[in-house]
Formats: structure tokens, sequence, C-alpha cells
């Protein structure tokens, strides 16, 4: 590509970047003009459209080029079809990126971008199992890419494949909160409640959000650690006081403390934010009832057969 028009695309690019938006689209505007004869130059900008958000531009520049120019280098037309699919991806188009992506395979061209491509196409259709043999194949071109193995990580958790995930997110060195989240429900739902609690724990240094907060009390009750989880799940409500889940969870932890009184107002407070939750105003009813309230547990027992009754006739 000729120096000057690289110059003058990326002066454009500062410009935009420095909040002089309109003088650099202008010049941009100007480049796509009088280049309009230079394929190379034209996919370069094609390139800057798309990454500044210019979908349909970039799109059409790059359909021009290769109408253009039948007879353009096989590589500098793969490298426009590869382009147009990501873009195409980008717009939820997954038919026209399908096209693009198989005339890429089908033409015996091979590469990292067209594996990942091809398993973005199928990771956005829900199609995991499909998205995954594709980043397989990307791997084996990069073993050692962590982007690749954090992926591929998140994948197989999506597939239910705990323990290829786990084992490739420590390859990674995937320590983001997400990951972590991750990891820490993974080992809950497999009954290590002792590993969870202790990821959870490093989540919540990292975030003190509901669902974090949640997540380690829980695990705390579980692992006994009872004053802890009674505190985490206060900190809990005062973050926010309808998070339902935390009613419950308060119940079993002051249940588990000897606390009654503590579980009767957690399931109380949980029934007044939950609505039709028959299990938990049945627990409210043997509560109170075994405190001798038999009045209030009289009036939860007349609320609990209401609420049977309309969710039956439902």
């Amino acid at each position: 590509m000729p120096k000057k028009w690289l110059y003058v695309i990326d002066e454009a690019i500062k410009r935009i970047e420095n909040d002089e938006v309109e003088l650099g689209l202008t010049a941009l505007q100007k480049v796509q003009e009088h280049g309009k004869d230079l394929p190379d130059v034209m996919m370069y900008l094609a390139e800057v459209w798309y990454r500044l958000g210019h979908l349909e531009e970039a799109s059409q520049l790059l359909t021009d080029v290769m109408a253009k120019n039948p007879q353009m280098d096989s590589s500098l037309r793969r490298e426009c079809q590869l382009l147009l699919a990501e873009i195409a991806l980008d717009s939820s188009d997954f038919e026209t990126a399908q096209h693009l992506l198989y005339e890429c395979k089908e033409s015996g061209f091979e590469s990292i971008q067209l594996d990942l491509l091809l398993a973005d196409l199928y990771s956005l259709q829900d199609l995991d199992e499909v998205a995954v043999k594709y980043l397989e194949q990307a791997r084996l071109k990069e073993p050692d890419n962590q982007d690749i193995m954090a992926a591929l990580g998140n994948l197989y958790f999506r597939i239910g494949e705990d323990e290829k995930a786990m084992k490739l997110l420590e390859q990674a060195g995937d320590e983001s909160l997400s990951m972590l989240l991750t990891k820490g429900r993974s080992y809950a739902q497999s009954g290590q409640f002792e590993q969870a609690y202790q990821v959870f724990r490093q989540a919540l240094v990292m975030d003190r959000s509901p669902e974090v907060l949640y997540g380690c009390a829980l695990m705390a009750f579980h692992v006994g650690r009872l004053d802890e989880a009674a505190e985490l799940v206060s900190s809990l409500q005062a973050v926010d006081e309808e998070y339902v889940a935390a009613y419950p969870l308060a119940a079993d932890v002051n249940l588990s403390m000897g606390k009654t009184e503590a579980a009767i107002e957690a399931l109380k407070q949980y029934v007044s934010l939950s609505g039709f939750d028959l299990d938990q105003i049945r627990r409210l009813i043997a509560l109170l009832t075994q405190a001798g309230r038999y009045e209030e547990a009289k009036e939860y027992q007349q609320l609990h057969d209401q609420w049977d009754h309309e969710s039956d006739e439902e």
C-alpha cells in the first residue's frame, strides 16, 4: 500500500480519536473517493470503517472491491471475505456469514481466523458443540494462545464438560470474575463445597455484588461457617433487600444457629416479596406452629390455600 494513503488514513483516525470526528470522517471519505482503484487501500479503509462501527460502509466497500477486481490476488480476496463474514456476524446475518466462510473453507483455505469465525458463527446460534470443534482446530494451530483456551473453556462449560473447561481456564490463567463465578458454580454443582467456597471468596475480593455475596454466603453455610454466612447474608440484604433468594438462605442459617425467631422473620419477608412460593409458606407455617404462634400460622395457612387454589385454576 502506498505510504501516503496509509498516512492519510492514520491521520484521519487520530482526528476522530481526538474528537475531531467531522474532519476525520471527511478525510476518510476523500480517501474512498480518490483511492477507489487501489484494492489494498480500499480494504484497509473498509477495516477502519468496520472498527469505527460503520458496518454498512465497510460491507459495501468490500463488496465493491471484489466486484471491480475479479482477478485480484486470492489472498486479498480471502481477506475481503473474512472481513465481510465478520461484519455479517456482527449484524446477525448468519446466512451471509456462513456462505462466505464456507466458500473460503471449501476452496481449501485454512487459517486460525477462519476457525475462530466459524466458531463464532455456531456459538452465536447456540450450536456450541459445533463451535467447540472449530475452536479445537484453532487451538491446534496455536496451542499456547490463552484467548483461545479461555474461549474454549467457556464453551465446554456451556455444553456441560466442566472438567475440561476448568482445566483449560486454569491453563489460560483466566482469573476474571466471570470465570471465578463459573468455576465456583461448577464446584458447587459437583458437591465440592469447600473448593467452591474458596473460589467465591476470591470473587468477593473483586466484587461485592448481590450474586457474589449470595454465592459466598451459600457456600459458607454448606461448609458450616455459620457466623460468616450470617454476616454475608446481612451484607447482601443491605445491598439489595429485594434479592429474594437471600431470605430462605437467611432462614437456613438462623435455624442452624438455633435462632428460630430470626428464621421465621426471614421467611415472612420472603413470602411478602416472592409471591406464590407454596413450599416456603408451608415451611413458615410449620415454624410458626412449632413456636406456638397459632394465629399467625392460621393466617399463612389461609394464604397458602388461597394461592394453592389459584394455581390449580391456572
